[in-house]
């Protein structure tokens, strides 16, 4: 009886050891994401005027929305001139269904370049008003911004 006794003592002494040892590993996972989120976060721009949503779309978590993109992009300077050189191609497949190619072209373009904007009626009708625009040259960005008509 004194041994079962100590079988059932350490046995249950192991469980209690295993439900700490997996409350540790639990709480210590929790604590490094949220230490990687800290840091994350820590790491961007402390002079921006955008959100987490864009921060996280920034970062290839988030799926793409065009007003939080957009309205990050706005005042995220720096991020936009990553875009510079890129290929109409690759520059859509960041922006889909966002930018249209302005049909009637304005007298201020090369004939190698190509404007895009933002607003699909405008685009069609060449009356350019405020909205982004991208021009590319050659097949690549050359302009990402924001024009005020």
């Amino acid at each position: 009886m004194n041994e079962s006794h100590r079988s059932s003592t350490s046995d249950a002494k192991l469980r209690r050891w295993r439900c700490f040892a997996l409350f540790c590993s639990l709480t210590t996972g929790l604590c490094v994401v949220l230490l990687a989120l800290t840091a994350f976060l820590a790491a961007q721009n402390l002079n921006t005027h955008y959100n987490l949503y864009y921060v996280l779309w920034k970062a290839g978590i988030r799926r793409y929305e065009p007003a939080v993109a957009l309205g990050g992009l706005l005042h995220d300077l720096t991020y936009r001139q990553r875009f510079i050189g890129m290929s109409t191609k690759q520059f859509m497949r960041v922006f889909p269904g966002t930018f249209y190619q302005v049909r009637k072209r304005p007298p201020i373009l090369k004939p190698s370049q190509e404007l895009y904007i933002t607003n699909y009626a405008q685009a069609e009708s060449g009356d350019i008003g405020a909205g982004w625009e991208v021009t590319f040259e050659d097949g690549r960005v050359i302009e990402f911004d924001f024009g005020k008509g």
